[in-house]
């Protein structure tokens, strides 16, 4: 199933890449989850990328910077054709290899955190004092990605807040610092779960819905361009000018 969806998806973008027009204007906010650690429930291995396979996609996102005037950002609700790097769930390789390469590269990125994993022993997630150093490389910032990486629409609307507040309350916790962003675990989230995370003090929020943002898009609910594993070059260049943008309708 996964495999026709992308090619039919893959088929399609190379299509209306050759159209007239230039490419879709608006913030695009990159999804990627780990670089060399297994990634929990990754059935179609897309989300397990291995070192080469990122540092290709960097290569080809620093020639779409240039070449479109797209410059990388922090992650943020911006109304400017910028590229912003997130990662989500808090894997021991955004320390180890995801962050020395961006840095070197002066890359912003920004690490979705999930408290409960930082404290969960199981060494592909990154732990508490790694989490600390995480923090301190140059152009890295951290957001929440839940208390327990539950799904938030399938708790009960106060169960949910707490989740959500808990996870904020925690990371400042360990980093001493406010945490105002957050993704929402498996991309889960209606309007009251939106609410509550307006309530708790996030300013900014991913889903998983696809597509870019502009200035009418809703702080609350961003949208994300999912990154996989075994992208080319041209499939990475497309996600990121806009010709994949029609999943947006089916997700």
């Amino acid at each position: 199933m996964f495999t026709a969806k992308r090619q039919v998806a893959t088929v399609v973008g190379n299509c209306l890449r050759m159209l007239p027009g230039s490419p879709v204007a608006g913030q695009r906010v990159l999804m990627y989850h780990a670089v060399g650690n297994r990634v929990d429930g990754d059935v179609n291995n897309i989300y397990t990328m291995s070192r080469a396979d990122f540092l290709r996609h960097i290569e080809t996102l620093q020639a779409v910077s240039a070449k479109f005037s797209m410059p990388f950002a922090p992650f943020r609700q911006l109304n400017n054709t910028e590229i912003a790097l997130t990662f989500d769930d808090g894997y021991a390789d955004a320390l180890s290899t995801i962050g020395p390469e961006l840095s070197k590269r002066g890359i912003p990125f920004h690490v979705f955190v999930t408290p409960e994993k930082l404290t969960s022993g199981d060494p592909r997630y990154l732990s508490t004092p790694e989490l600390r150093e995480l923090a301190t490389i140059p152009g890295a910032t951290i957001g929440a990605h839940g208390a327990t990486h539950r799904s938030l629409t399938s708790l009960n609307i106060a169960d949910a807040e707490a989740d959500l507040r808990s996870s904020k309350q925690q990371l400042e916790d360990v980093l001493q610092t406010p945490i105002t962003t957050m993704s929402y675990p498996y991309g889960h989230v209606n309007s009251e779960v939106r609410a509550a995370a307006q309530r708790v003090g996030f300013t900014a929020a991913a889903c998983s819905k696809w597509g870019v943002n502009n200035e009418h898009s809703d702080a609350l609910l961003l949208n994300r361009l999912d990154m996989w594993a075994g992208d080319n070059s041209r499939t990475i260049e497309n996600k990121v000018l806009g010709y994949w943008n029609f999943l947006g309708r089916r997700t």
